[in-house]
């Protein structure tokens, strides 16, 4: 595609063949709710792990760091995602993108730049909207948005890939992630199937009732019979009288049969490997966990740091300036904050990095959200007093025993 030809696309209406090619949705709409719910059923395992997925994700602390590991505050584009662009919050807006990258594979948010190259604005595209391509005569990527303006007419743009954020799944090849909820097509159809016979069974009654009658009865009679008592049986709530010539015994069934609920422990089992999540992340079985830092992981290790590593990579490549770049700026999710644990591990932990001089007493203070304390010392390294260089002479360090002093 040539320069003109792009400048063409961006000014004509589009063709009646180009607007039934993708859906038509408009930008930044808020009731992307609609959107989330709009196929036909989605089961409560998924519905489980992308709400905890996401809520996670978007509870991450978010800093901006610099090579001395400092915390610079001139960034325009992380003081904008640490606010909230448009009427989002910080959280809502990380969470509703994690939301969508887990529900439909991709998530999409339209960068604006100023004539700096600095961000100004973000806008959050459902993933219907957006469909990458590549132009055939330079090879670079683009992505073409189909929105809707304020003259009820289509207009389909193409936006560079470095004005794109795009979070995805894992991908095969193409440009587009992997839709999670097409994977567990047969999942999801093969546990709806269950519920229809479930509810099948549930529609019946668990009650059912075996009749012997006389040997000489003929079968008007035998029919006659079994109308009487499905009759009384009805109108008495119940209740049987045996005829003579008639046996009637009660035979009790499960309302629903055992091994049908055993599929649902197969559907949460799929829908947790598909994800990538722990199987008591959906319900599927009790944690065998000594303690909540082992807790989370599993989770941590699989999941949320892959997932971590390419927010950042994403961000840092498309929303820093150059100017930014060589600075060394780069955004850090804390993931550390999931690992905070129960209170002994963090007590050892603590102790461990006050013991080595890592962390300051302050340091503790702030991790702990407490206030730090303006004492003299607080801000100080300690180490402990068994410690000593490695090229310290042995009769220089700290002894029990009483040195002899020889003329």
């Amino acid at each position: 595609m040539k320069f003109i030809d792009r400048i063409k696309v961006f000014v004509r209406r589009p063709t009646r063949a180009q607007i039934q090619t993708r859906e038509v949705l408009s930008l930044n709409d808020p009731k992307l709710v609609e959107y989330l719910t709009s196929k036909e059923e989605i089961a409560e395992s998924i519905f489980s792990v992308i709400s905890r997925v996401s809520n996670v994700m978007a509870s991450l602390p978010l800093k901006m760091i610099d090579n001395d590991y400092q915390q610079p505050n001139d960034c325009t584009a992380f003081n904008l995602l640490s606010d909230g662009p448009r009427y989002f919050t910080r959280f809502d807006f990380f969470r509703d993108i994690e939301a969508l990258r887990n529900y439909q594979g991709n998530a999409y948010v339209q960068v604006f730049k100023n004539t700096n190259g600095q961000i100004i604005d973000m806008a959050l595209i459902k993933p219907g909207a957006c469909y990458p391509i590549i132009d055939s005569d330079t090879g670079e990527l683009y992505y073409q948005v189909t929105a809707k303006d304020n003259k009820n007419y289509s207009n389909i743009l193409y936006v560079h890939y470095m004005e794109m954020l795009h979070f995805k799944h894992t991908r095969f090849g193409g440009i587009e992630g992997t839709d999670p909820t097409k994977v567990l097509t047969n999942t999801l159809n093969f546990d709806r199937e269950v519920r229809r016979i479930s509810l099948t069974q549930l529609n019946g009654t668990n009650e059912g009732l075996k009749v012997k009658f006389a040997a000489n009865m003929d079968e008007d009679g035998k029919e006659a019979v079994i109308k009487n008592i499905a009759k009384f049986y009805k109108e008495n709530g119940g209740l049987l009288v045996e005829e003579n010539g008639v046996e009637i015994e009660r035979l009790t069934r499960e309302l629903v049969d055992s091994k049908l609920l055993d599929t649902d422990k197969i559907s949460r089992s799929r829908v947790a490997t598909v994800y990538t999540v722990p199987e008591h992340f959906v319900g599927g079985g009790q944690s065998s966990y000594s303690s909540q830092e082992q807790l989370n992981m599993e989770f941590l290790t699989y999941n949320l740091v892959p997932t971590v590593n390419q927010y950042e990579e994403e961000l840092n490549k498309k929303t820093l300036t150059p100017q930014d770049k060589k600075k060394g700026y780069r955004y850090k999710f804390n993931v550390s904050s999931l690992l905070r644990a129960d209170t002994q591990s963090r007590g050892n932990f603590y102790q461990i990095m006050r013991r080595n001089g890592a962390y300051t007493a302050n340091d503790v203070l702030r991790y702990e959200d407490m206030v730090p304390s303006n004492e003299e010392g607080m801000n100080d390294h300690h180490i402990s007093g068994d410690l000593y260089p490695i090229n310290m002479a042995p009769t220089l360090r700290k002894s029990t025993q009483s040195v002899v002093k020889t003329d």
